[in-house]
C-alpha cells in the first residue's frame, strides 16, 4: 500500500506542537500533584485519555481487528512508554531535583541514535548528527548547572530510575519505528493507555495516602488537560511523526520540552529561570538545528530492507 508522504509543513507543525504541548505539561503536573497525589493524577490523567480515545475511534468508524501479535505488541508498549517509565520518573522526582530530571532523561537521543543506527540500520551516528546531539545536550547542563547537585544514595538511585526511563522511552520509538508503521496513530495509543491507567492506579492504591486528595478547579483543569493535550493529542501526533521522521530527531524534543518547561513557569508561576537559560538555549537551538538541517540530510534509514527515510512506504 502506497502512502504519501506529508509536506514539511505538517512536519514542522506537528513538531512544533508536541514540544509545545510537552513542554507545557510539566506546568500542569506540577499544579495537578498540589493536592493530588503523583500516581493518582497520573492513572486518572491515562484513565481519562483512554475513554476519550475510545470515544474518537467510535467516532471515526474505526474497525477493530483483533490480533494477538499486535495486541502483545501493544501491551509491550503500554509497559515501555507509559506504566514504568512514568512510575519511574515520578519515583525519581522525589529523590532529584527537576533540573536533574531534564538533563538525565535527554540521554534518550543518544540511546536512540545508537539502537537506530543497530536496528533500523540508519546513519544516524554521522559526525554532524552527534555533534548535534553533543551540543544539544551540553546546553541543558548550561541551563540547569547549579541545579545537578549529586551527592546521595538516593540521588544516584532517582538518576537511575531516569536513565532507564529513557532507555525504555528510545526502544519504544525504535519498536514503534520498525513493528508499528502500520497501526493507526490513534488506536495505537489504546491498550498502552489503558494499561498504564491501570498500573498506576494499583500503584496509588498501595502507596498513596488518598485520604489527602483535594479536589479543586485547578488540579480538575490541569487532570484534563493532561488528558486531552498531554496524552491524546500529544501522543497521536508523536506516533504519526515516527512514521515519517527519524527516531533520533524525534527524540531531540527532550530537549527542547525543559525549556519551554521553563517558560511556562515563569509566565504562571513567577518562577526565576536559571542565569544559564540563553546560553543554553542558544547552544540547545544550535544542536537541534545541526541535526535537522545538516544531519537529516545524509539519512538513509532501512526498515526491513522495503525503504529509505523520507521515501513513500510501501
Amino acid at each position: 500500500m502506497l502512502t504519501s508522504q506529508p509536506s514539511r509543513v505538517v512536519l514542522i507543525f506537528s513538531y512544533l506542537m508536541i514540544c509545545v504541548i510537552w513542554g507545557t505539561t510539566w506546568l500542569a503536573i506540577k499544579l495537578s500533584i498540589s493536592s493530588v497525589p503523583p500516581f493518582l493524577s497520573a492513572g486518572l490523567r491515562f484513565s481519562i485519555a483512554t475513554v476519550l480515545i475510545l470515544v474518537i475511534l467510535k467516532f471515526r468508524g474505526y474497525k477493530y481487528k483483533f490480533s494477538l501479535r499486535e495486541t502483545l505488541f501493544l501491551v509491550l508498549i503500554g509497559l515501555g512508554s507509559f506504566s514504568v517509565p512514568y512510575g519511574l520518573v515520578y519515583w525519581a522526582e522525589g529523590r532529584v531535583t527537576s533540573g536533574l530530571t531534564a538533563v538525565t532523561f535527554a540521554v534518550m537521543p543518544f540511546f536512540a541514535a545508537v539502537m537506530s543506527r543497530i536496528y533500523l540500520k540508519t546513519r544516524d551516528l554521522t559526525p554532524p548528527k552527534v555533534t548535534g546531539i553533543i551540543v544539544g545536550f551540553a546546553g541543558l547542563i548550561v541551563i540547569f548547572w547549579n541545579d545537578l547537585n549529586i551527592g546521595s544514595v538516593g540521588t544516584i538511585e532517582g538518576i537511575l530510575a531516569v536513565v532507564l526511563s529513557a532507555f525504555l522511552n528510545a526502544v519504544v520509538a525504535v519498536g514503534v519505528k520498525k513493528y508499528g508503521s502500520d497501526i493507526d496513530p490513534i488506536y495505537i495509543n489504546l491498550i498502552p493507555m489503558a494499561l498504564g491507567a491501570i498500573t498506576l492506579l494499583l500503584t496509588s492504591m498501595f502507596v498513596e495516602n488518598w485520604s489527602t486528595v483535594e479536589i479543586t478547579p485547578t488540579t480538575v483543569l490541569s487532570i484534563v488537560y493532561l488528558a486531552v493535550f498531554g496524552s491524546v493529542v500529544a501522543f497521536a501526533l508523536y506516533f504519526y511523526l515516527l512514521k515519517h521522521i527519524s527516531v533520533v530527531m524525534l527524540s531531540l524534543t527532550s530537549f527542547i520540552t525543559p525549556l519551554l518547561a521553563l517558560i511556562s513557569g515563569a509566565l504562571f508561576l513567577g518562577e526565576k529561570s536559571p542565569s544559564g537559560t540563553l546560553a543554553g538555549s542558544a547552544m540547545i537551538l544550535v544542536g537541534v538545528l545541526m541535526m535537522s538541517l545538516v544531519g537529516e540530510k545524509n539519512t538513509t534509514e532501512v526498515v526491513d530492507g522495503s525503504r529509505s527515510e523520507g521515501a513513500p512506504s510501501k
